[in-house]
C-alpha cells in the first residue's frame, strides 16, 4: 500500500496502545488532577495527554477496522468473509496463553503482593475475578454481557466488542449478497439478538469500528473527501472536545447528556477516519499489497512497535498491576501520589517494561498483533 499511509497506520497503532497504557498507569501512580496541589505546566500537559485513554481506544478501533476493510478488499467476495473469520479465529488462539499468563500474574499479586490493597481495595482500578467460569467465558467472548472480564484485565471487554463486530459484519454481508429470505432473516435475527444481549456501550464502539472498515473497504479516493487541513482540524477539535467534556452529563438536558457521553468517542473516530481517508489516496494493486520491509532504522522500529501494539493493548493491565504492587509492597512506594520526578520515572519504567513484555509475547506466541490486527 501507499508507504505514507502504511507508516501512518503503524505509528497511530502503537501510539494509541501506548496512550492507553500510560492512561492506566497514571491512575495508579498519580492522584486525580483535582487533588494535585502544585500543578506545573509539565503536570498540566501530562494530565491532559494521559487523560486521552478512551480517545486512544477509538483510534485503535478505527485502525483495526481499516485493516479488516483492506483484508476484505483484497479477497474475492465469496471467500473474503470466511477467510476473515478463519484469520480471526487462528489469532484468537493467542488469547489462551495471554489469559493464562495474566491470571497467573494476578494470582501472584493477590496472594503475595497485596499489602497496599491494590487487588482488593480499589475496584475503581480493576475488579479481580479469577474463576474458571470467567476464564472460559472470556475465551468464548461472553464478556461483559454474561461474565466479567477475567482477572484484573478490564480491557478484555473491548476485545469482545471487536470479535462480535467482526461476526456481525460478516453475517450481514453474506445475508445481503445472498438476497434470500432466510439469510436476510438470519441476519436480522442476529442484529436483534445482539441488540438485546450487548450492553449499550457496545454500539458506539461498533460504529467507530465500522468507520475504519468503510475507509479500508471503499478507499482509496482519487481526491480527498476533505481538505487535509480540515481533516486534521476536525480530529484535533474532536479530541479537545472529548477531553474537556470529560464525564459531564450536564452539558445537555437529560437524557441527551448521557447519550452524548456514551457516543462522544464516535466523534473522535470520525475525525481519525477523516484523516486516514485523506492519506489513503494511492491506488492499491495485488502486487503492492504486502508491504515491503522498511529499510531505515526508524521505519523498522515503527513496524516493530506496531506489531506489538495489540498485545500491549490487550495484556498490559495484569503486568501493570503486578509491577505497581511490587513497588508498593517491596519498595514502599504508595499508590496515587502527588506529581514528582520519582513518579514520572516510575511511570516511564512501567510503560517500557509492559511494552517490552508485549513485544516478547508476540515473538513467543508466534501470532503477530495477538488477534487484533487481522491484516499484517
Amino acid at each position: 500500500m501507499n508507504r505514507r499511509f502504511a507508516t501512518f497506520l503503524d505509528m497511530s497503532l502503537w501510539i494509541s496502545a501506548l496512550m492507553a497504557l500510560v492512561y492506566h498507569v497514571r491512575f495508579l501512580m498519580f492522584v486525580d488532577y483535582d487533588a494535585a496541589q502544585a500543578r506545573s505546566l509539565i503536570d498540566q500537559i501530562f494530565y491532559f495527554l494521559t487523560g486521552l485513554g478512551h480517545e486512544s481506544f477509538a483510534v485503535f478501533f478505527v485502525i483495526n477496522g481499516i485493516f479488516v476493510g483492506l483484508f476484505l478488499r483484497h479477497m474475492p467476495a465469496a471467500q473474503g468473509d470466511r477467510a476473515l473469520l478463519v484469520r480471526w479465529w487462528r489469532s484468537h488462539l493467542a488469547l489462551v496463553p495471554l489469559l493464562a499468563l495474566g491470571g497467573l500474574l494476578d494470582l501472584g499479586g493477590v496472594h503475595f503482593l497485596n499489602g497496599s490493597g491494590l487487588y482488593s481495595d480499589f475496584p475503581a482500578f480493576s475488579t479481580v475475578t479469577l474463576r474458571w467460569t470467567t476464564f472460559f467465558g472470556n475465551l468464548l467472548m461472553l464478556q461483559p454481557a454474561l461474565v466479567p472480564t477475567f482477572g484484573s484485565n478490564g480491557m478484555l471487554y473491548l476485545y469482545a466488542y471487536l470479535w462480535w463486530s467482526c461476526c456481525l459484519l460478516v453475517l450481514l454481508r453474506r445475508a445481503w449478497r445472498s438476497r434470500t429470505a432466510w439469510r436476510m432473516a438470519a441476519g436480522a435475527a442476529l442484529l436483534l439478538g445482539l441488540a438485546l444481549w450487548m450492553p449499550p456501550t457496545f454500539w458506539p464502539w461498533l460504529a467507530i469500528w465500522l468507520l475504519g472498515v468503510a475507509v479500508g473497504l471503499r478507499g482509496p479516493w482519487p481526491r480527498p473527501l476533505l481538505h487535509p487541513l480540515a481533516a486534521w482540524a476536525l480530529l484535533a477539535a474532536a479530541i479537545v472536545f472529548s477531553r474537556l467534556a470529560g464525564a459531564r452529563t450536564d452539558l445537555l438536558p437529560a437524557p441527551w447528556g448521557e447519550l452524548l457521553m456514551l457516543w462522544k468517542y464516535v466523534i473522535v473516530g470520525v475525525g481519525f477516519a477523516a484523516v486516514a481517508s485523506v492519506l489513503y489516496r494511492s491506488p492499491m494493486c495485488a502486487a503492492a499489497a504486502p508491504r515491503a520491509a522498511p529499510s531505515s532504522f526508524f521505519g523498522r522500529l515503527n513496524r516493530h512497535l506496531a506489531d506489538s501494539a495489540s498485545v500491549a493493548f490487550l495484556f498490559h493491565f495484569p503486568l501493570m498491576m503486578l509491577l505497581t504492587a511490587i513497588g508498593a509492597d517491596l519498595f514502599g512506594h504508595r499508590l496515587m501520589q502527588q506529581p514528582g520526578p520519582l513518579c514520572y520515572a516510575l511511570v516511564g519504567a512501567i510503560v517500557v517494561l509492559c511494552y517490552a513484555a508485549s513485544h516478547a509475547l508476540v515473538r513467543c506466541v508466534g501470532t503477530r498483533a495477538g488477534g487484533l490486527r487481522p491484516l499484517v
